[in-house]
This record gives C-alpha cells, structure tokens and sequence, in this order.
C-alpha cells in the first residue's frame, strides 16, 4: 500500500497525529465490521499503545 508522506508535526498537548487509511469493504470485513466492542479499533488502540512503548522505550526485550 503506498501512502503519501507527511511530515512528523507536535500538537498542543504533545501529541503527533498518526494519518491511517482503513476500508470495511469486501466479504473479509462485513462480519468484523458489525462486532461491537469493534475489533478495528481495539487493533488500532493497540497498536498505538505500542507505538507509545516504543517512543517512552518501555518495550519488553
């Protein structure tokens, strides 16, 4: 997948946006897409939970 590249900017507060590009189309995604907690977003939390660890350097070796 090729995404635009977009420069690394410092919002107020000390956040940094993270741009993702997600789709809920074709047979792979429909039963995932009517879960609710959302799967989606539970992956996304996670991985910006890791990113988080790895910026603070608190991943597990």
């Amino acid at each position: 997948m090729w995404l635009p590249a977009r420069p690394v900017e410092d919002l107020p507060g000390g956040g940094v946006p993270v741009p993702t590009q997600e789709a809920r189309i074709g047979k792979p995604a429909a039963a995932p897409a009517q879960e609710r907690p959302s799967p989606m977003l539970n992956r996304h939390q996670a991985w910006l939970d890791g990113l988080v660890r790895a910026a603070s350097g608190k991943l597990d070796a």
